[in-house]
């Protein structure tokens, strides 16, 4: 008996929405969550050619994701063949003999259990002066909202966000209903001692005195994940780490996203779920890549790069001119395993081998840099087709994951190859038109300029590519190649103004 198969995730819309669109007709069909049984995701690859969810067979018949099925659904409302949808299905579906391809096969074995996240230690909570133990993160949300944050002025240079000691012990004493200055003062110095509060150099231990304290949140505002020092458990599966907290970033940009797709970075901002994503992503401290191996490496590289991007746009602002790009990829920082990355040190350093960035004049990491040792042996193109930095000429925003980089890698090169936006043949010219991504890193496709239209033919299928191998094939013209301008646009409706400036937490005095 034929039957209709939906690939499909959890809290997916436009799984929701497809299968709504055939429980409304009375159409069943049968659900194959990916989710719950990832030995079907490559299965489904290799079936649609696809990364996104949900995908759609007719018994062996592709019919595509969301859009398309419902799209075919309206038409067969429109035609009127038959008296219902259900019928139609009946007679043109069922009716049929069920699939034989194995990959269309409803899953043999039961769902994974999905391991949730350790348990976060109570060694890691803080003991109230009223005995209690709070977690930093209450803590430290606290504290922001009751310690008065102020610009002060020493020697010439004004600190940023701080207030004196003898300030301090008078709101913490408020705060906690504390009695005498000096268990206020021994309060101030075990927040001292968790790292939740600093002198604003280093150099004296909390006191009631003139001297400049900081709440960590403010320490070092140019690196992203430093709301506060990681001291907690470390979860070993570093790609579920990673899932958990795009999937928190996912429902915070999601709750500040218009009907055109287009974010409000200030509103995510102040979502009522950002501190606990702010403080969640602190874990990646600890995470080291020693052991990794290049496929675990690309997988986790490119979802942390993506997620930090999205993380970067709300915390520190978007930039808007190559100036400003420049120095938001080269200083935007944020800690893995211990070690300072920035943008282009995850991309150039690890996942391109240590390789020099678009106008750089050398390497992002000395031989001497301990981090020589975590990046990719042998280094993969592709990448480039699944790194987004947030713009719109950018590649969408996908899930890597280790077990199946290699397909996914291979789809996301094709899908993003086919789009004329991006790689435009143009045989009647003898012209083909490319992405300056091609044009930055074009080191890492191919060895001269002359010898990208063969390595773009590797990503390319159909017309596009027999248009390409016969302007290849045609040794007397020679392919004239042009870079397309790079839209440096994103999918902000609101944001912050990037400025390195503002961000540091300290300057000249006027």
């Amino acid at each position: 008996m034929g039957r209709i198969t939906i690939f499909t995730i959890d809290e997916c819309r436009f799984c929701i929405k497809t299968k709504a669109a055939l429980t409304n007709r009375d159409i069943p069909y049968t659900e194959i969550n990916i989710a719950s049984h990832p030995d079907k995701r490559s299965d489904m690859l290799a079936l649609a050619d696809q990364l996104t969810v949900p995908q759609v067979f007719f018994n062996e018949k592709y019919i595509g994701g969301a859009d398309d099925t419902i799209a075919l659904l309206e038409r067969w409302n429109e035609e009127k063949s038959y008296p219902t949808a259900l019928e139609r299905y009946q007679k043109e579906i069922e009716s049929q003999p069920d699939p034989t391809d194995p990959r269309l096969a409803p899953p043999s074995t039961p769902p994974i259990v999905v391991n949730p996240p350790p348990e976060r230690t109570d060694d890691d909570k803080v003991l109230l002066p009223d005995g209690q133990r709070i977690s930093v993160l209450d803590l430290t949300e606290k504290l922001l909202k009751s310690l008065p944050q102020e610009n002060l002025s020493y020697l010439g240079l004004v600190y940023k966000n701080c207030l004196k000691g003898l300030t301090c012990v008078a709101s913490l004493m408020e705060t906690f209903g504390i009695q005498e200055k000096d268990e206020a003062v021994k309060f101030g110095q075990l927040l001292q001692q968790k790292k939740i509060l600093h002198h604003v150099t280093n150099d004296h231990e909390f006191s009631d005195s003139s001297y400049f304290y900081r709440l960590q949140p403010f320490q070092t505002p140019t690196i992203l994940n430093s709301y506060r020092i990681w001291s907690d458990r470390i979860d070993q599966d570093h790609m579920a780490l990673v899932t958990r907290l795009a999937k928190m970033m996912g429902k915070i940009t999601s709750d500040a996203t218009d009907g055109d797709g287009n974010v409000d970075y200030i509103k995510a901002s102040e979502n009522e779920n950002y501190p606990a994503f702010e403080e969640a992503v602190c874990e990646i401290q600890g995470v080291s890549m020693i052991n990794m191996d290049d496929k675990m490496k690309i997988a986790f590289g490119i979802n942390l790069y993506n997620l930090m991007i999205k993380y970067a746009f709300i915390k520190v602002g978007i930039p808007s001119s190559n100036f400003q790009r420049q120095k938001f990829f080269g200083k935007t920082i944020f800690y893995i395993g211990g070690d300072e990355y920035s943008f282009n040190d995850l991309e150039n350093g690890i996942l391109r081998g240590n390789s020099k960035a678009p106008y750089a004049l050398q390497a992002p990491f000395s031989s001497y840099d301990p981090r020589m040792k975590l990046m990719v042996k042998n280094v993969d193109p592709r990448i480039h087709f699944g790194l987004n930095c947030g713009a719109k000429s950018c590649p969408p925003v996908k899930k890597f994951t280790v077990v199946a980089i290699e397909e996914e890698l291979r789809i996301v090169a094709s899908a993003f190859a086919e789009q004329d936006e991006n790689v435009l043949v143009d045989e009647d010219s003898n012209e083909l038109h490319l992405t300056s991504i091609l044009s930055w890193f074009r080191a890492d496709f191919a060895e001269s300029k002359d010898k990208l239209p063969e390595a773009i033919l590797n990503f390319l299928k159909g017309e596009k590519k027999e248009k390409l191998e016969k302007m290849i094939k045609n040794k007397k013209k020679s392919i004239k190649i042009t870079f397309m301008t790079y839209d440096w646009g994103t999918d902000a409706s609101k944001s912050k103004m990037y400025n390195i400036g503002k961000l540091k937490s300290k300057k000249l005095s006027a």
